[in-house]
């Protein structure tokens, strides 16, 4: 998906600068991914800036807002 994006090339030694850590930057957005989905109390995400180095990749602010979730009914509970 990454590779996809108009912007990659801007990754990848663009007019000769450094190729930077498109892995590292695969990795973070799959962690941020599972995150939010093992936490369905999270209602928004905000990471900017998401800074993408030579060597690794870092979230340099970030802001959660939470709201309270229902649990959800057990299977085979009768009530």
């Amino acid at each position: 998906m990454v590779r996809s994006l108009k912007t990659f090339p801007l990754l990848n030694r663009f007019r000769g600068g450094p190729a930077y850590d498109v892995p590292a930057l695969e990795d973070a957005l799959l962690r941020v991914s599972a995150m939010v989905e093992d936490l369905p109390q999270i209602a928004e995400l905000d990471l900017n800036p998401f800074v993408v180095q030579e060597s690794g990749a870092v979230i340099l602010d970030a802001r959660v807002r939470i709201e309270a979730v229902q649990p959800k009914p057990l299977l085979g509970v009768r009530r």
